[in-house]
């Protein structure tokens, strides 16, 4: 083997830095033979290598050229060109070190780009768009639902804006607002049997279609109904049940749970406003609830 930098000739065997130039002879350079843009980075070093050893090796012979043989000490120019090379040979090692840890990055991405970009062409464009197609017809074909309107020109757009918000006491409190304008006892703060009697199917079902709508089922006068069957009138039962009451003790309404991880039917809050056990005006909670439940079976038959 010859060093690619001094010509050193080694027979049997090859030492990591050559003897003469301290070149190393033992770097790793297979790995990225065929890396074109790292055999003219590596060709570009060992010319640079084989100048600066040339210029080092003339101005060592015109030292000793010019030097008195009397002398037996060499020239101090040539001592100081040699430790000149010695230096940069250290900070060339140390660029080779980035240029070959750059490398490895180089070609570990382009590796991952190769793995993306085969993916990819496997991908079928046709079918894809034909895919993505036929999802946005489909989506586009869904009808909108939309709740029934009012009877008697409430506006329910902001009860819709507090349900879609998760907003579920101040839509709550807004339930009860607008019952009492439709029925027109804002001033009285309270229903009377009549009301709930009286009260105009449109709305009634429009109430109860956004509470049921934005909370999945989970909520509205519907739910109410199934679970009140379910116990055959007893409004305790009931209470238990959707969550009004635990145990003999009822709730009072800042005691609710709003939010979706309350129990079925919890909301909303019509057959009472202060305690689950008392009722609104002159009604006792149970008689209101009847009433009410009565109300939407006849105005569910009418829709």
């Amino acid at each position: 083997m010859l060093c690619p930098i001094c010509g050193a000739e080694y027979v049997e065997t090859v030492p990591e830095y050559c003897s003469v130039c301290d070149w190393n002879l033992k770097s790793d350079t297979a790995f990225f033979a065929t890396a074109e843009i790292y055999q003219q980075k590596e060709q570009a070093k060992l010319n640079w290598a084989r100048k600066m050893w040339q210029i080092v090796q003339a101005t060592e012979n015109a030292s000793h050229h010019n030097s008195n043989s009397s002398l037996p000490t060499a020239p101090a120019d040539g001592v100081n060109d040699n430790q000149n090379y010695r230096d940069l040979k250290k900070q060339l090692d140390e660029i080779q070190a980035q240029l070959h840890q750059a490398t490895i990055e180089r070609f570990q991405l382009n590796s991952q780009l190769q793995w993306v970009l085969y993916h990819f062409e496997q991908l079928n464009p046709e079918t894809l768009a034909e895919t993505l197609y036929s999802i946005d017809e489909k989506l586009n074909a869904m009808p909108t639902p939309e709740p029934p309107m009012s009877e008697v020109g409430i506006d329910y757009n902001p009860l819709i804006n507090l349900l879609a918000a998760g907003k579920w006491r101040k839509a709550d409190e807004l339930t009860w607002e607008l019952l009492l304008q439709v029925t027109l006892r804002e001033e009285e703060g309270w229903l009377q049997l009549t009301d709930i009697h009286n009260f105009p199917c449109t709305d009634l079902c429009t109430i109860d279609w956004l509470w049921e709508y934005y909370s999945n089922g989970l909520f509205g006068l519907n739910a109410q109904q199934r679970i009140w069957e379910t116990v055959s009138g007893q409004y305790g039962d009931f209470c238990d049940r959707v969550g009004w009451r635990d145990g003999e003790s009822w709730k009072y309404y800042d005691e609710l749970s709003f939010n979706q991880q309350a129990p079925e039917g919890h909301l909303p809050i019509i057959i009472w406003r202060r305690r689950a056990c008392y009722g609104v005006g002159q009604m006792m909670a149970a008689e209101t609830f009847l009433a009410l439940i009565s109300r939407l079976t006849i105005c569910g038959g009418s829709r």
